[in-house]
């Protein structure tokens, strides 16, 4: 087994601190006494070898230098577990997983990581959903929890390790899939909705549908979306209003571009008393994420379609907000008002609640336009 000894050139490193922030595991600190990066008490079996550290740091300051431990010299498997009682050696994990970490050891014919899999592994766990004997048990990464500071800014607590047990994964049940005819009339059935209800929407039906968003396809299964909720009523008002702002300053600023999204009519009409930025909508949930990570605006739009389309399910109407978006990205005291955690952008917004009107017909679209090789 290998162990790894953080170093430190005091000659390169500039005392910046890139380091301590850039580590998930919060086990950097700084030496008091040099100012250096150090490892905390028992960093070295909380380490997960991802080397965010040695990669952050512009002076290339840092090195995990891999020690060899006298009691083994074999590789561990630290990523996942297997059952050997109920493995049938089937190699399932090992076709499914879309890295190709995975192969069968040739002595025993159980499963195996392959060498360096632990830096590769994107934690998707169709490993151990593929395994209809629950026979694989594999290590992930726990995100911090959210927390609120005193002056309102969302911030995350520290990752964690955790394991994802077969037993812990919901089973997929057959009767519950819906037939081709049903998803079709399902999703073209779904209507953007732009007149709401006055009436609020439970706590735990928002929760419900955004539980169902998490699931949402994500680059790398990086999973990187973040949700807040604004609940309060009082409060979208006063949003949309931020966004009206915005578009005043747009009109003046750049007459142009405010005519070719109509904006004049817009703040017109919110001056009337008619919120056409918001529709009146009781809630709108916000997809925000770290704003430099690698096709963050493509995991966030395919959660919030999630999110829409489990909206629909429920019985709730959904909008997405684009000038709430554009507003929260371009204004900034809309961007402050959203108090996002440092680093996070606004990629998405969805208006949610209860539909005043029923749609009874599906209406036409134009035909598909297909290229065919």
């Amino acid at each position: 087994m290998h162990s790894h000894q953080f170093e430190v050139n005091p000659q390169k490193c500039n005392r910046s601190g890139i380091c301590v922030s850039s580590c998930p595991m919060r086990i950097i600190t700084i030496d008091k006494k040099d100012k250096l990066p150090r490892w905390i008490e028992g960093a070295e079996k909380k380490c997960l070898r991802c080397e965010r550290c040695v990669a952050s740091c512009p002076n290339q300051a840092i090195s995990l230098k891999k020690i060899r431990d006298e009691e083994d010299e074999k590789s561990t498997n630290n990523l996942f577990k297997i059952n050997h009682q109920t493995c049938r050696q089937d190699g399932l994990c090992a076709a499914v997983c879309p890295l190709q970490l995975i192969t069968l050891n040739r002595k025993d014919g159980f499963p195996a990581p392959i060498e360096k899999a632990e830096k590769q592994c994107i934690h998707c766990g169709h490993c151990v959903a593929v395994c209809p004997y629950g026979a694989l048990a594999l290590a992930t990464l726990k995100p911090g929890e959210l927390s609120v500071a005193a002056d309102g800014t969302l911030f995350y607590g520290p990752i964690s390790l955790q394991t994802m047990k077969p037993e812990e994964c919901v089973q997929v049940n057959a009767i519950l899939l819906p037939t081709a005819d049903q998803v079709k009339h399902f999703l073209t059935a779904r209507r953007s909705i732009r007149a709401y209800k006055s009436q609020p929407v439970a706590r735990d039906v928002l929760s419900g549908i955004i539980d169902t968003a998490r699931y949402a396809p994500t680059g790398r299964n990086t999973q990187p979306v973040n949700w807040l909720v604004i609940e309060d009523a009082n409060e979208v008002r006063l949003l949309a209003s931020l966004a009206i702002d915005w578009m005043r300053q747009v009109i003046k600023e750049e007459p142009g571009a405010a005519r070719n999204l109509n904006m004049t009519r817009l703040v017109a009409d919110w001056d009337q008393g008619v919120d056409r930025v918001c529709h009146g909508a009781p809630h709108v949930i916000v997809a925000h994420a770290e704003e430099d990570l690698t096709a963050i605006h493509t995991s966030c739009t395919i959660a919030l379609t999630y999110l829409e389309l489990a909206a629909f399910s429920t019985g709730l109407g959904a909008c997405w907000a684009g000038f709430f978006n554009a507003a929260a990205n371009f204004y900034p005291p809309m961007t402050e008002a959203l108090r996002l955690p440092n680093g996070h952008q606004c990629f998405g917004a969805m208006l949610v609640g209860y539909p005043r009107y029923q749609y009874h017909r599906i209406p036409s679209r134009k035909k598909a336009v297909v290229t065919w090789r």
